[in-house]
């Protein structure tokens, strides 16, 4: 049997995360797979442009599997939804071990953007969707292959890897 890579065991772990509802747990395991995800796509670039060219390219994706709706290429209060997870998520984590106050991740629907982005769960979950169906993770899988919904759709994660055209066609993403 092949030997999980370091996205998938990280992912892996950000599943079981999310799931507890640790939400702030799965963004520790999430973050470190989007930077080595943006790193295959753009090595040249460093930590801070790798995840948010990543976030960026798959945006589409992450909000319409988090919301149903498309929603791409947004300023609130001055910060794209990029940027956002980059300074009130990935950075505070890595160097406050913490979520900035600005960035809170409630397990209801809730979406306000403003000062404070206060976002649904369900972002956690799709942006490690995004790195899943990335193609540069087309190699990766998950020793306990789980069942995901998303959209009214069951998938096995293990089928997802490196699908993101797929996924796009499924959701009618244009």
């Amino acid at each position: 049997m092949a030997k999980q890579g370091s996205i998938g065991r990280r992912l892996e772990s950000c599943f079981n995360s999310y799931i507890h509802n640790d939400f702030e747990g799965a963004l520790v395991h999430l973050f470190p797979a989007i930077d080595k995800t943006g790193k295959l796509r753009r090595s040249k670039d460093g930590v801070g442009a790798r995840i948010k060219s990543f976030l960026a390219d798959e945006e589409d994706i992450i909000s319409v599997t988090a919301t149903n709706i498309l929603m791409v290429n947004n300023v609130i209060n001055g910060f794209t939804f990029p940027e956002a997870m980059y300074k009130f998520g990935r950075t505070s984590i890595m160097h406050e071990g913490e979520l900035d106050p600005r960035l809170i991740i409630g397990e209801g629907l809730d979406l306000s953007l403003g000062h404070v982005w206060q976002l649904p769960a369900t972002y956690v979950l799709a942006m490690a969707i995004s790195v899943i169906t990335a193609p540069e993770n087309k190699n990766e899988f998950f020793i306990d292959n789980k069942i995901i919904h998303i959209n009214d759709k069951n998938y096995r994660v293990n089928d997802l890897w490196g699908k993101s055209a797929k996924l796009r066609k499924d959701l009618n993403i244009p």
